[in-house]
């Protein structure tokens, strides 16, 4: 993991470039860890939309971290006791998993 994702302030401008392509996908009835999935995946493609040159989209959520249930424990809270909009559920998202990421570098 580049030290650039986890150290790297979340700015406003790929927060709302996220939640464009985040309402963009069709997520009605989907389980909650998809929506999680399509988030960081939606705010790493935003990445690198303000950052070209970096190929983002492979820092996704691994099958290894997906299985993780404390990982999975913070993730599913975000999901289930959001109500503050796509703004601060994908901030979250991406603060939960680049925490966990930072703990679990090794």
């Amino acid at each position: 993991m580049p030290k650039f994702l986890l150290e790297h302030e979340v700015s406003v401008s790929e927060i709302a470039l996220a939640v464009v392509s985040f309402e963009d996908c069709s997520l009605d009835g989907s389980v909650p860890l998809d929506r999680v999935a399509a988030a960081y995946d939606c705010w790493l493609g935003a990445l690198g939309a303000l950052h070209p040159g970096h190929d983002f989209r492979r820092f996704g959520l691994s099958d290894l971290e997906l299985s993780d249930d404390g990982l999975l424990e913070r993730l599913l809270s975000t999901v289930l006791f959001d109500d503050g909009g796509s703004c601060r559920f994908i901030r979250s998202v991406v603060a939960v998993v680049n925490g966990y990421r930072r703990n679990h570098r090794g």
